[in-house]
């Protein structure tokens, strides 16, 4: 998938999704290039071992990755184990828990008013091209997950 780096430049890359969602991340990525939103890298996670620690360290934009949800309670699959979730530019958009910036690099765009390249915020062109394919944003969640877009909500 083409999308605009940081740089300025054109960058390929590639993203794991569940089938049912191509059609709809597509849409979404298509809108992101023209309106060139930076993308830090696209890569899949199993470039990174699997570990989503290390795909977040590295500003990673990814989706499918099977692994259990960051939430309290017994143990249970991401939505991005169903690769029906998608966290975009990763240290530019921490997910904060319980007085945790994830990623540590992330601790430097939790203030969330100062807004640069490549940030999601409401108004902003990424929610706005989620919002059009009906996909949710962890960025309301009570525990904000800025990177997190999903179909579900989830």
């Amino acid at each position: 998938m083409a999308y605009w780096g940081f740089d300025g430049t054109r960058h390929t890359g590639d993203i794991v999704v569940n089938a049912s969602v191509v059609t709809a991340v597509i849409t979404v990525f298509h809108r992101l290039y023209d309106e060139r939103f930076p993308i830090r890298s696209l890569r899949p996670v199993t470039d990174f071992g699997s570990s989503d620690a290390a795909s977040m360290a590295a500003d990673n934009t990814s989706g499918f990755n099977c692994r259990t949800a960051v939430a309290p309670g017994p143990p249970q699959w991401s939505v991005h184990a169903y690769g029906k979730a998608i966290d975009v530019n990763t240290v530019e958009n921490p997910y904060l828990t319980a007085g945790v910036v994830m990623p540590a690099a992330g601790a430097a765009f939790t203030d969330r008013t100062d807004v640069r390249p490549g940030m999601a915020v409401p108004g902003g062109p990424l929610l706005a091209a989620f919002a059009t394919a009906g996909w949710y944003w962890g960025g309301r969640w009570a525990d904000p997950d800025y990177q997190h877009f999903s179909v579900t909500g989830g």
